[in-house]
């Protein structure tokens, strides 16, 4: 009789707290975006996460952390309790390139638990109408006989686009110069006018200047054409399959955080990436989809951590002044 009592009431109790366990989300979700308001990470965050709210029946508060190249929102994400509920949507910057660019982190950027990589933009090598080429093969010869015009502007030291151009020279062995500017209109504007030859950036920027005739594009790093650019080679078509880079913007969460949680999210983003309204936003935006589980996530970071780290310290770039 005893030993029923004790069933039942082993019973009762775990029974309770099977109720009383928290099914993720029971409250608001918080996506940390560690850039300005307004950019093109903050809108693809709001309309990732406008939609989610409809999936997962709770807000999606997006705030902007910015400072120090996305490191101060990165680091409040790494400092964050591992349930869930606040998480990092970001560039790879912080992730891939930052701990290779400074010297001090204030975070372990290997530690982080991934989600799933939301979208890609690949980098692109245009050229100022002032230059006589049109292919990259083209541009190489160029570039031998012309060494002194060979220079490329992007919107900064340490950029997808930097790191890209320093790619590009340790593949293809050409000698290509940088000219680092403060954000991409300067660097659009002396590249029309001539002053500088090349430009790389990606598709988000620069597909209305291809469409439009302003610039001439020479090629596309990424695994295959683009969906936004279909016209435009990739440097693997010119022989130089290596040259695939680009921004992509991720979601990743504290280390530690559950699986459950993680692989939850991850197909819940899926499905919004699939949505009609919001695949035309990104055909507006210049960018594609991809919706990785948090286990192809986390190969792919673990190498574009490996790859970025061998360009960067090739090249000796550095943001420590």
């Amino acid at each position: 009789m005893r030993l029923a009592v004790a069933l039942f009431a082993s019973a009762i109790l775990c029974n309770a707290h099977a109720q009383t366990k928290e099914v993720w989300p029971s409250k608001p979700v918080r996506f940390v975006v560690p850039f300005t308001a307004g950019g093109s990470i903050d809108v693809l965050a709001r309309l990732v996460g406008r939609h989610l709210e409809t999936r997962l029946n709770q807000p999606i508060v997006v705030e902007n952390r910015t400072g120090a190249g996305g490191t101060v929102g990165t680091d409040l994400v790494a400092r964050a309790p591992a349930d869930g509920y606040t998480l990092l949507f970001t560039a790879q910057g912080p992730l891939v390139l930052n701990p290779f660019l400074m010297k001090r982190l204030p975070y372990d950027a290997t530690t982080f638990a991934p989600v799933t990589v939301v979208v890609e933009a690949p980098n692109v090598l245009v050229a100022s109408r002032q230059l006589p080429v049109s292919s990259f093969e083209e541009l190489r010869n160029f570039a031998k006989a012309n060494p002194e015009k060979m220079t490329f502007a992007t919107q900064g030291i340490g950029t997808t686009g930097h790191v890209t151009g320093e790619l590009i020279n340790q593949q293809a062995g050409t000698a290509l110069t940088h000219v680092a500017y403060q954000g991409f209109p300067p660097a659009l504007t002396d590249v029309l006018a001539g002053r500088v030859s090349l430009m790389i950036g990606d598709t988000i920027n620069l597909v209305p200047r291809i469409v439009s005739g302003q610039l001439r594009p020479i090629a596309i790093a990424s695994t295959r054409r683009s969906a936004v650019l279909p016209n435009v080679p990739t440097f693997a078509e010119a022989g130089y399959p290596a040259i695939v880079s680009g921004p992509w913007y991720a979601v990743v969460a504290p280390a530690g955080t559950p699986i459950e949680i993680r692989h939850k999210l991850a197909d819940e983003i899926r499905q919004v990436l699939g949505l009609r309204e919001v695949q035309d936003k990104l055909k507006e935006l210049g960018v594609e989809a991809r919706g990785l589980s948090p286990e192809e996530f986390d190969v792919y970071l673990k190498s574009e951590y490996k790859r970025w780290g061998g360009v960067i310290q090739k090249a000796g770039i550095s943001l420590d002044k």
